[in-house]
């Protein structure tokens, strides 16, 4: 194994190019600041990052950074892990916000400026926290599984993601997905779907959406778990219950603030695991990336990756153990 270095992946084409043009800022902030080796690769296509950082971990790599927004970073959060289990538990995991939407730059405090995140990412410190790990099937109909560290969704949230566009996205995340959101809402059909959770309760549901959240913000800023912990080992789950249109179009504007959660069209539980069956075919997302379809079943992955945070409630100084590991 080489010696320990830092791996840059960045997304040219995150934030409509802002990524690409950040990168000799980037360089120069991160060589000014640390003695450490840093490279960098830049991404091809979808889902290049995931084996880049793979590499990058088993060749010796201390910090993968990821630089673009929300689906960048679940790319580079899955090369972590090779078979379900991780490469390398105590390679930190760091962010540099260049996306649309930035959702977990938001959920995890990441201060304003590339370079006040860099400065933070240079800090000696960090945190584990909880994933998401999704099995679904693919648009293929393969068995197919995914880890994810802010949100799962199935509904209203899933076909706004199929549906925002990149040059919805010049015009920032929350016009983008707010506005996809509300055309969505005039003419968006529920789901009825049966739900299976880890304490033995079924329950069937006719819901606009399902969310399976283990972070606060997504969708350019939309708060739809506003009271999500990234550590507690639990996942907050909220349900979209069917409602008018004018009812719909009221709450679409809550959902920036999580006061929608006073409304009782929406509904809040918590688990480690769920299972979701639909009645018709349903499509995912996660992390703001079309996944795949139902069935799913989601379960909790406590304290299974180290980051560099902003400002998140401390947790225990040590990773999950996977089951072969115990």
């Amino acid at each position: 194994m080489e010696t320990s270095f830092i791996q840059i992946v960045v997304n040219p084409i995150a934030g409509s190019g802002n990524a690409k043009k950040a990168i000799p800022f980037i360089l120069k902030k991160f060589s000014e600041m640390s003695s450490s080796e840093i490279r960098l690769v830049s991404t091809k296509g979808k889902n290049d990052a995931v084996q880049l950082t793979r590499d990058a971990i088993g060749a010796g790599a201390s910090m993968v950074v990821a630089v673009g927004g929300d689906g960048t970073i679940n790319e580079v959060i899955n090369g972590f892990f090779l078979d379900g289990q991780p490469v390398n538990p105590l390679c930190a995991l760091g962010v540099i916000n260049c996306g649309t939407g930035g959702g977990f730059a938001k959920t995890i405090n990441l201060p304003d400026t590339i370079g006040e995140q860099i400065e933070l990412l240079l800090q000696p410190d960090g945190v584990f926290v909880d994933l998401g790990h999704v099995s679904y099937q693919s648009f293929s109909d393969k068995p197919e599984s995914r880890f994810y560290v802010s949100e799962c969704q199935t509904g209203i949230g899933s076909i706004v993601v199929s549906k925002v566009k990149r040059r919805h996205k010049i015009f920032g995340g929350k016009i983008a997905f707010g506005f996809v959101s509300t055309v969505e809402a005039f003419t968006l059909k529920p789901l009825d779907l049966t739900l299976s959770y880890d304490d033995g309760t079924i329950e069937n549901q006719s819901l606009l959406g399902l969310v399976v959240s283990n972070g606060i913000v997504c969708g350019g800023g939309m708060k739809l778990t506003p009271g999500a912990k990234l550590n507690d080992g639990l996942f907050d789950i909220l349900m979209i219950h069917n409602m008018g249109l004018i009812t719909r179009l009221m709450n679409l504007s809550k959902v920036y603030s999580g006061k929608h959660l006073l409304s009782p069209h929406f509904s809040m539980r918590r688990c480690k695991k769920i299972k979701v069956q639909s009645a018709l075919e349903a499509t995912i997302e996660v992390d703001g990336e079309l996944l795949g379809k139902s069935p799913f079943s989601v379960e909790i992955f406590p304290l299974a990756i180290k980051i560099k945070a902003g400002n998140i409630s401390s947790v225990k100084n040590g990773p999950f153990l996977f089951p072969d590991q115990e």
